[in-house]
């Protein structure tokens, strides 16, 4: 009986294992190191000169506020032989009326001692304009005792909204403005137009 010869078959050896080094070389760290004292430096100075709000020798007017205006117009009523047409998830349920869905433009007019800082016109936002109106202005105003007049209304307005207590707001307020200093005329929640 013959015994077979395994000398000639290649012999089987563990694979070369090499672990990579992970750590990070000395241009590395050297680059970081700078790039870390370039960001602090530039914080600590931007810190020692602060961004102001105003010009030098003038006071800051921001005019911010939410409104959300009465709708448009009213729809066409349905008659009873009109709605018995419609699909059932078409007709105006309980106490749905035929209000178009699209809001009032806003107009806002400031004035200073008399005279117009301010008179422009916002719309709704939303693409069938029927969301609340955003407002965002800065005006600068110069330092002293002066009388500021604002009012808010809604385009399409009449005589008989306001004296039925409609959606005008107005506010009429004596300040002495200082140098530098930023105020702010806002809608509060009560839906008035306010000053601090």
């Amino acid at each position: 009986m013959r015994v077979a010869d395994d000398s000639s078959s290649p012999a089987v050896s563990a694979p070369d294992l090499v672990l990579e080094d992970r750590r990070p070389g000395l241009g590395r760290l050297v680059g970081f190191i700078l790039l870390f004292l370039a960001v602090a430096t530039g914080l600590a100075t931007f810190s020692a000169y602060p961004w102001t709000a105003s010009l030098p020798g003038a006071a800051l007017l921001k005019v911010a506020f939410k409104h959300v205006a009465a709708p448009t117009e009213a729809g066409a009523t349905l008659s009873r032989e009109e709605l018995e047409k419609l699909p059932r998830h078409m007709r105006p349920q309980g106490s749905q009326s035929g209000v178009s869905g699209t809001r009032r433009d806003t107009t806002i007019r400031v004035l200073l001692d008399g005279q117009p800082l301010l008179e422009k016109t916002y719309r709704p936002g939303g693409l069938r304009h029927d969301g609340p109106t955003f407002v965002y202005e800065e005006l600068t105003l110069p330092p002293g005792r002066h009388v500021l007049e604002a009012a808010l209304a809604e385009r399409g307005e009449t005589d008989d909204d306001h004296a039925a207590g409609g959606h005008r707001h107005r506010l009429r307020a004596e300040m002495d403005v200082k140098d530098g200093q930023v105020l702010l005329l806002e809608l509060s929640s009560e839906g008035t137009l306010t000053l601090r």
